[in-house]
């Protein structure tokens, strides 16, 4: 997993570099029907604000603690430990300060399952270089809730 990981993160730096304006670092929560999961994606940002990049997500500390072994094994599916693969975002409303984005993930879970999940981002600039995000998606047809911090380069 951790060799796909480093080939999509290598993948993305190519295709970045040849049209990129900034690069983003982001860390955020995102909290499932299961439980919270937390991650860090990175991306580029060319100058129409498309992003796209890799990310690696995985089930939060309280979730591992909280689950028993026997609860995992018998939701297989829903369960997820880990969760790594692409994105990409297209902004929808953009202003100076706040920026409102379809963004869509795709990879695999627990190195088995493939995922497609689809959201709407919403990042606050209140710095040249910080971002603040939150935004809404969708799990296996569920909401989710997902907020950010992120660094533009």
């Amino acid at each position: 997993m951790k060799k796909q990981l480093i080939l999509l993160l290598l993948f993305a730096a190519v295709l970045g570099t040849a049209s990129a304006q900034k690069v983003i670092v982001r860390t955020y929560i995102e909290k499932t029907h299961m439980s919270p999961k937390t991650g860090t994606s990175i991306g580029f940002e060319n100058q129409f604000q498309w992003e796209y990049g890799a990310f690696f997500q995985e089930a939060s500390l309280m979730e591992s603690f909280m689950m028993s072994e026997e609860d995992k094994e018998s939701l297989p599916h829903q369960y997820e430990k880990e969760f790594a693969g692409i994105y990409f975002a297209v902004p929808v409303v953009s202003r100076e300060q706040i920026v409102l984005k379809a963004n869509v993930r795709t990879g695999v879970s627990n190195g088995e399952n493939f995922v497609i999940t689809p959201s709407l981002l919403a990042d606050y600039k209140p710095m040249k270089h910080v971002r603040i995000g939150m935004g809404v998606g969708s799990r296996a047809f569920r909401p989710t809730l997902q907020a950010s911090v992120s660094f533009a380069f």
